[in-house]
């Protein structure tokens, strides 16, 4: 038996894949003659609510499929975590497309960084057709919302697809975009909900897809409910360092940096994160009885020391300049000030760290 909403086949036996539902549930509703529908379609109808998907192969297939009906597409990318939002396979996806890239979050980047220097900075990265479809966004502030749907009238189409990895602020910059009510549209011959919201003044639709779940982020690593209390509301916080050689800087319990260089004077650099996330500065050989006794209370995140058990730490070196940053995709950046810098991370095994051109200049 097939589900009516997605045209998967009805199982009871994995939450994870499409088509689940309750057996006790699926019994309760066939007795009562009532719709039977999985519990992700379900969710879709009756609480407007898009379960994340994995972005594997099987996903992108089916919005491969949904993107034919598409000439726009709105990518919203999380600037606190361009290397986790900002992603290759997205890339290779909409390739072909209209794209507009809806960088959110520019709020709670320092304010000493101009919204001149940020967009000059995405430009780079990104590299689109058009400049002009780089929009800063806050959807916190409304800053940016009036000029996006501005920008989204102005190709004479009536709809557009929305896609973004979880946690990179999608839902809330369609809350302001758009009005209350939401449709279901399933698309013929694909198991992918999606939402359809009206755009607020204007005959333009939005549709919003399941915001899609990643496993290289650091974030990644942690329950929901410790993403939802580390992840930021507010502007990053800083800490700035100015370490002896071989003395190790904690990023919470997920990573542990040994600092060297070859240099008569010390290097400075600046750790950018979130603001529950521990910064802790110690001696190497101290480092290593803390990540044994204080992951999940003193160093955070993790959020319990349950989250990091089992996980897999190996070595990786990297020297960065005053030409670059470090990031640390779904937990922050190094932006180093005196350099270079040679840093031994301890990470946990199939997180990525990526070595990038600086965001914040030497000098902020």
């Amino acid at each position: 038996m097939k589900c009516p909403g997605c045209g998967a086949e009805l199982q009871f036996d994995d939450p994870s894949k499409p088509g689940y539902i309750p057996f006790e549930v699926y019994e309760r509703r066939l007795a009562e003659g009532k719709e039977i529908l999985c519990q992700r379609c379900y969710r879709l109808k009756h609480y407007g609510k898009l379960d994340p998907v994995k972005l594997d192969e099987n996903f992108i297939g089916k919005l491969k499929n949904v993107l034919g009906s598409f000439k726009l597409v709105l990518w919203v990318i999380d600037v606190t975590d361009f290397e986790g939002t900002y992603r290759k396979e997205i890339r290779d996806l909409v390739a072909g497309k209209k794209v507009i890239y809806a960088v959110t979050k520019i709020d709670l980047l320092p304010k000493a960084i101009t919204q001149t220097e940020i967009k000059e900075w995405l430009i780079e990265r990104i590299k689109p057709k058009y400049p002009k479809d780089v929009r800063l966004i806050s959807s916190l502030k409304g800053f940016g919302i009036n000029s996006l749907k501005k920008h989204l009238l102005s190709f004479g189409v009536d709809k557009a697809l929305v896609i973004g990895v979880t946690n990179v602020g999608k839902s809330s910059l369609i809350n302001k975009l758009a009005e209350h009510p939401t449709l279901i549209s399933p698309f013929p011959g694909t198991t992918l909900g999606l939402l359809r919201r009206k755009m607020k003044g204007a005959r333009f639709y939005i549709y919003d897809t399941p915001g899609i779940t990643t496993s290289d982020r650091f974030s990644d690593l942690l329950s929901v409910e410790c993403q939802k209390e580390i992840l930021p509301s507010r502007e990053l916080t800083r800490k700035t360092f100015k370490p002896e050689r071989e003395r190790a800087i904690l990023i919470g319990g997920l990573a542990r940096l040994l600092v060297d260089y070859d240099t008569k004077l010390r290097p400075i650099f600046q750790i950018f994160t979130y603001e529950k996330v521990k910064l802790h500065e110690t001696k190497s050989e101290k480092a290593e009885q803390l990540l044994k006794e204080r992951v999940g209370d003193f160093l955070i995140p993790p959020c319990s020391k349950s989250e990091v058990e089992g996980l897999e730490f190996m070595e990786k070196e990297f020297e960065v300049d005053e030409e670059h940053e470090l990031a640390f995709p779904g937990l922050g950046w190094i932006n180093v000030k005196r350099g270079p810098v040679i840093f031994k991370a301890l990470i946990p095994r199939g997180v990525k760290v990526v070595k990038r051109p600086r965001l914040v200049k030497p000098k902020r």
